[in-house]
């Protein structure tokens, strides 16, 4: 009968092991400190989805295990803030892709096969100014934690974390800051003047492109400013040796409105859209175009021209020249955001919330 028994205690040891509760941070630098960022966390203040991709590599210790659980640490900024509540919704899914082929689209992130692993409303604590240092505790004064209801258990690959928020009337956290990571890598640009019009100030600097957009795998953004529901054509080309005025090209245009642009490889139509609130539809409208980066080695500090002309004006923008990155963001991470009712967002490559998973 000893040896009996002998079997029996270490396969009960074993077994509890197994079912011992772990703890597991993305990313692992910033399980410890503070990392670099932070962020709104979805539902705190106002509705939001924020759709976070994982990479395998961070997660190999969570294999075969049962997530059990989701947090999110405030950041150490040296200020207190106010506790609230949240309603909220965790999906998790075993992602179709990983983080540097995300799309804008939440539901091709999800796949299918999600998890709702939660349905209901979130406390997110009072939390006092923390000590100088970059040692922020994972304490319940400082986290928000999302108890699955549901159980998931992680076979591998790319983990997509979807978390879809709703403030809670009249006991919204409205600076709650969830601690984020992310990596330096940027693109580049430059500005080659050829504004003229009634917009961008005196320069007529009256359209833009995010150097943190210009990254493989993220969507690259350009955006203008002009008269409310004009349309504006985005060209795309080589930068020219010198202006070219657009009245020398038969436009009826003031003189300093000049194309900045030696080729034009592509052209793309955006309205100029005014904004909701009456008191600011003076300022014009906004106008975007949004051009998806390949994570692909053959665009890796690859290098165009970028200027609008504003049709009602005949008027040009200042021409910038950007570069993508020459090589992609390491984080391991990807963040989507935008409002619950809409099928897309805003898209990130470089930056995420830091997450801490509960396993069994």
């Amino acid at each position: 009968m000893l040896p009996f028994r002998i079997v029996v205690g270490c396969c009960l040891s074993g077994f509890a092991a197994a079912q011992s509760v772990q703890h597991h941070v993305v990313p692992a630098s910033a399980a410890a400190v503070d990392a670099d960022s932070f962020g709104w966390l979805a539902g705190a203040s106002a509705p939001l989805r924020q759709q976070h991709l994982v990479a395998p590599q961070h997660l190999t210790g969570l294999v075969g295990r049962t997530l059990t659980a989701l947090e999110f640490r405030r950041t150490a900024a040296a200020e207190a803030y106010q506790g609230g509540l949240m309603n909220v919704a965790v999906t998790l899914a075993h992602a179709p892709h990983g983080p540097l082929d995300a799309s804008a689209t939440f539901a091709v992130n999800l796949g299918v096969g999600g998890v709702l692993v939660f349905a209901g409303d979130v406390a997110l604590p009072s939390s006092p100014a923390p000590s100088p240092g970059p040692a922020i505790g994972w304490t319940p004064d400082n986290i928000v934690r999302i108890a699955f209801t549901a159980p998931f258990v992680y076979l591998g690959g790319p983990l997509c974390v979807d978390v879809v928020g709703a403030p809670v009337a009249g006991q919204t956290a409205d600076w709650w800051m969830a601690d984020a990571a992310s990596d330096p890598v940027v693109g580049a640009t430059t500005e080659l003047g050829g504004g003229c019009g009634a917009y961008g100030g005196v320069a007529k600097r009256w359209s833009s492109v995010s150097a943190y957009t210009l990254l493989p795998g993220a969507y690259a953004s350009f955006e203008a400013i002009g008269p409310a529901w004009s349309i504006g054509i985005c060209a795309f080309g080589a930068r020219s040796a010198q202006p070219i005025p657009l009245a020398l090209l038969g436009f009826q245009s003031p003189a300093a409105c000049s194309l900045m642009l030696a080729s034009l490889d592509a052209m793309m139509l955006a309205p100029f859209v005014p904004a909701a609130a009456p008191a600011l539809q003076h300022l014009g409208g906004h106008a975007s175009v949004v051009l998806r980066v390949p994570n692909d080695p053959a665009v890796f500090g690859a290098t165009l021209t970028t200027q609008w002309l504003e049709w009602t004006q005949q008027a040009t923008s200042n021409a910038i020249e950007w570069t993508v990155a020459n090589a992609p963001p390491s984080l391991g991470m990807a963040l989507l955001e935008g409002h619950p009712q809409e099928p897309s967002g805003n898209l990130t490559v470089h930056l995420a919330h830091v997450l801490r998973f509960e396993s069994q």
